[in-house]
């Protein structure tokens, strides 16, 4: 299990290189700089949920592609300690 910013994070980048497309075209279509695109990716900022829903509209893909399921996300809840 991991953060479920990671995750997202992964999805987007593997949906994103999945069709060609590069982080500097995703960022102009959804209005951001591709550093910054390249940071969510990277989970080093949090990303909106509209801003998700932005990425996956201009991908094309299903939000099932970029959220995770639940059994694969770690919260405060499940982590064992």
């Amino acid at each position: 299990m991991q953060p479920v910013q990671k995750l997202i994070g992964m999805n987007i980048k593997l949906a994103r290189t999945k069709r060609s497309i590069s982080q500097a075209e995703l960022a102009e279509k959804i209005g951001i700089e591709a550093s910054y695109l390249s940071r969510i990716e990277r989970a080093v900022v949090p990303v909106s949920c509209e801003r998700v829903y932005e990425i996956i509209h201009v991908l094309g893909c299903k939000p099932s592609e970029i959220f995770p399921e639940p059994s694969e996300v770690e919260t405060k809840l499940n982590i064992k300690k």
